[in-house]
């Protein structure tokens, strides 16, 4: 078994340090374009995929309101005056609450 020498360890730590100071301005620039250049690959990779079978028939039904419920909210519009000046007021602001 060899023992762990501290001294050599510094030594090669002290090299690596070294390479780093002097090359470390183009190391960083390089793994920063690393970086930006897979997160571009997987932009594209995303922004060409195509949704799964399943979620389109799971998920992409379209929503239809009842045609009764509809009528009821009609029918209490025209006999409410309450009713018919707040829907009023909402179709002239739909923003304030």
């Amino acid at each position: 078994m060899t023992k762990f020498d501290i001294k050599s360890l510094k030594t090669k730590t002290g090299k690596a340090a070294q390479i780093v100071r002097s090359h470390g301005l183009p190391i960083v620039v390089l793994m920063m374009l690393v970086v930006y250049l897979f997160t571009i690959w997987r932009v594209s990779q995303l922004a060409q995929a195509e949704p799964d079978t399943t979620d389109q028939t799971t998920k992409g039904s379209i929503p239809r309101v009842d045609e009764e419920a509809i009528q009821k909210v009609l029918k209490l519009e025209q006999t409410s005056a309450e009713i018919q000046s707040l829907f009023n007021a909402a179709r002239n602001n739909p923003f304030s609450e």
